[in-house]
């Protein structure tokens, strides 16, 4: 992960390609329903538009107009369910769209990050500052919590997680973002101050929203691609909710 957003562009292009693709496919896998099913390759298809449109835009400094190609096959997903006699036309289009936004335009964000407003051009400093913080969150909230969390924060979606597993999390993303300044001089230390909470509590909700669709849809997992860890949304769903939250803070902060 450090090295997609450090090496090259097309080295982060290639990363993160393969988690928005591999993340939609284990959402539609686990969201299909007996009497409907997300349009797989479709959704797969506009969330791939989405993010290279996004991407070269950024990358190669194209017309802007490109990125209406998003929209346009938005609306051309919208007529599909009509085609298919197995699938309630419904729930379908649901599902599908809603693949799009918990998945895709999240990941696609990183775009919007990793060629940030605070310099010119691909930069690491805004998601290596999300990915650290979300880590040593993780980091502190299991050890808080596995030696003092008493008091469960969502016991019927997740019963392992705690508030002072949250409270624990956070004071280890504080410290390190104290620590870790001098990695990111080009972000204002009041900006890393406000984005640090931000990412900690965003990323908190994330891994719970993933684990209430896990739960609805009766799977421990999202997928099997890291044996011991589940699949690609089981490691990045904290990513999910963080990420377009950093960016708004961003956005308004400057």
């Amino acid at each position: 992960m450090i090295a997609s957003i450090t090496i090259h562009p097309l080295v982060f292009l290639a990363v993160f390609l393969f988690i928005l693709i591999l993340g939609m496919y284990e959402f539609y896998k686990i969201s299909s329903l007996p009497d409907s099913s997300p349009m797989r390759v479709s959704g797969i298809i506009t969330g791939v538009i989405l993010f290279l449109t996004f991407f070269f835009v950024r990358f190669t400094e194209a017309d802007h107009r490109i990125l209406l190609l998003g929209p346009a096959a938005g609306l051309i997903l919208m007529t599909l369910p009509m085609f298919s006699q197995k699938n309630n036309a419904l729930r379908s289009g649901s599902l599908t769209f809603l693949g799009i936004l918990y998945v895709a335009i999240p990941v696609t964000t990183f775009n919007l990050l990793v060629y940030h407003p605070y310099t010119d051009g691909f930069n690491y400093q805004v998601v290596l500052f999300l990915f650290l913080t979300l880590w040593l969150n993780d980091t502190g909230a299991y050890i808080t919590g596995k030696l003092l969390g008493k008091h469960k924060m969502f016991p019927r979606i997740s019963p392992k997680k705690s508030w002072e597993g949250l409270a624990g999390g956070l004071m280890l993303a504080l410290l390190v973002t104290w620590l870790g300044r001098p990695l990111f001089p080009d972000i204002p230390s009041w900006h890393l101050w406000i984005l640090c909470p931000v990412i900690v509590l965003t990323g908190t909700l994330g891994d719970l929203v993933e684990s209430s669709y896990k739960r609805a849809a009766g799977v421990k997992d999202s997928g099997n691609i890291m044996p011991g860890h589940g699949g690609i949304l089981d490691r990045f769903d904290s990513l999910i909710l963080a990420a377009p939250a950093v960016y708004l803070i961003i956005t308004f902060l400057t």
